[in-house]
């Protein structure tokens, strides 16, 4: 089912030329983004900034904590969260990803927002690209490969989550790195 088109003004994507002020030193900082290539102009590192800052409910940001739309965001070290997994065995670990695939969010997400299911192969890329976006790792999928570079969890929760959020099953690949999960989908 096809999502309505939205037409109202407040949903416009057509550009609408602005005016700002802002302090010197951060109009320097924009322009050496800009020489760098992070951005390609400082109108759209502003744009970017003013969405993510949208996106990510910054708005809602307070003493109590970080908040990105039902989510509340730590943090914390890379070595107080391995504490938690340290005292699971990996095939605890792997059950713990089972449950935690179960009820992730990122599948409300796919499906309400999106309107797609995310156990269909061809919506995998969008799911494995939200997961990126927080803060999973830097994850690619190759024909039948996942690899997560820098992974946040440890592979066998990881494996555990994907295999029950994405219906399918998953094979560990060894790697010479401990900083790289890959992962094949077993046919």
């Amino acid at each position: 089912m096809a999502s309505p088109q939205v037409t109202d003004e407040k949903h416009d994507d057509r550009k609408r030329i602005i005016s700002v002020t802002m302090s010197q030193a951060l109009v320097a900082r924009i322009d050496e983004l800009v020489q760098q290539r992070i951005g390609r102009s400082r109108a759209q590192l502003i744009e970017d900034a003013v969405r993510w800052f949208i996106d990510l409910t910054v708005y809602k940001w307070s003493e109590r904590g970080i908040y990105i739309d039902s989510s509340r965001v730590i943090l914390e070290s890379e070595t107080l969260s391995s504490l938690y997994f340290s005292r699971l065995t990996p095939a605890d670990q792997y059950e713990l990803g089972v449950t935690a695939g179960k009820q992730a969010p990122v599948a409300d997400v796919v499906r309400l927002f999106h309107s797609k299911d995310p156990r269909d192969p061809e919506n995998f890329p969008l799911v494995l690209r939200l997961l990126q976006d927080q803060g999973w790792g830097a994850i690619t999928l190759r024909d039948d490969l996942i690899v997560i570079s820098s992974p946040f969890y440890p592979p066998s929760f990881v494996r555990g989550f994907l295999e029950s959020l994405l219906g399918i099953r998953l094979r560990s690949v060894e790697t010479s790195t401990k900083d790289t999960v890959a992962l094949r989908i077993v046919k």
